[in-house]
């Protein structure tokens, strides 16, 4: 082989490297294009249903600015509603329509509040990566407002039904009062009523020869393990003790004397085991003993039982000698 042949030879091998090498770079450069095209199309992608669920979510929580606008102000005005119904009650107690009022300003306050927040928050619209962190933003505000909504209409029901409840307590407190009151004066009324009775009673008595009867006193009592206790409550009760003091005078001998003791219900039926056996409501008694009179001063105390339950009001005792009665007096039961 001649030198110029080699010279050639020489010549052709560095321009068919660079030839690869070119082509080599260039099938590398397709490849990126293509790798970065794909990445960016599947980001694109993404973004996009991100965007369709995220509307998708608005829609199913219905999150849309007005509408939470009206669902805010339906809630404070059914909360107001409760409130001024509760403030309209004539005796309503003091403190609590202090407290309603305070409350209605509270509302004022909370619907400012939250309005702000729905007003800052809207629908998400477009797409790509600036548009979902400006509406991952509305979409928490929204949000916010939803559950600030939710909570706010919670907590005032509950509040207002804790108010309603502390007025029924207090309205029953004072009806029992009035009625304590009232029977308190009835009671009043019934024992000047006695003491005039008793002032004729006593005249009667003092002209003829029969028992006279003072301090006659009934005591509801409930007992355990042998102690008596006394007690005001109906439900309470478990028999009647009933009192008196007989009261000196003149005998010209020891005599049987037969008291009949009657215990008139609130109803006004009598007391008594015997109904059974006797049919005419005039000859109905709780009790009859017999005590011997021989004109001595004496303290007789006599025990009424009876397996029904005592009903709360105001119970009269009236006691009698020969078809007389000589001593009445009245009890209450709670």
């Amino acid at each position: 082989m001649s030198t110029e042949q080699k010279d050639t030879k020489d010549q052709k091998s560095p321009k068919k490297g660079s030839l690869t090498l070119f082509i080599i770079l260039f099938i590398a450069s397709l490849g990126l294009s293509a790798f970065l095209f794909f990445k960016y199309a599947k980001n694109a992608a993404q973004i996009q249903q991100q965007n369709k669920e995220l509307t998708l979510a608005y829609e199913v929580l219905n999150l849309h600015a007005d509408s939470l606008q009206n669902e805010l102000e339906k809630a404070i005005l059914e909360l107001q509603d409760e409130i001024n119904n509760n403030l309209a009650q004539e005796d309503l107690k003091e403190d609590l329509r202090v407290q309603l009022n305070a409350k209605k300003s509270e509302l004022s306050s909370a619907y400012a509040r939250i309005k702000s927040l729905i007003n800052s928050g809207d629908k998400p619209e477009g797409g790509g990566i600036a548009s979902i962190s400006s509406n991952t933003n509305n979409s928490s505000n929204l949000l916010n407002a939803k559950g600030q909504i939710a909570e706010l209409v919670k907590l005032n029901y509950k509040y207002i039904d804790r108010i309603e409840k502390l007025q029924n307590d207090y309205v029953i407190e004072k009806s029992k009062s009035d009625s304590t009151g009232y029977l308190a004066n009835q009671l009043k009324n019934k024992n000047d009523s006695l003491k005039i009775s008793n002032i004729i009673l006593n005249e009667k008595l003092s002209k003829v020869n029969t028992i006279r009867i003072s301090r006659l006193n009934v005591y509801p009592i409930k007992e355990k393990n042998g102690v008596q206790e006394i007690v005001n409550k109906a439900k309470k009760t478990e028999r009647l003790k009933v009192s008196f003091l007989v009261q000196a005078g003149e005998a010209s001998q020891e005599v049987e004397k037969e008291l009949i003791i009657r215990i008139i219900a609130p109803n006004g039926s009598i007391l008594t085991q015997y109904i059974d056996k006797l049919s005419d409501i005039d000859k109905l008694f709780s009790m009859i003993e017999t005590i011997t009179y021989d004109g001595s001063e004496k303290s007789m105390v006599y025990y009424y039982d009876q397996e029904a339950k005592y009903k709360p009001g105001i119970y009269q005792v009236e006691i009698y000698n020969d078809n007389m009665m000589i001593s009445q007096n009245d009890f209450y039961l709670n």
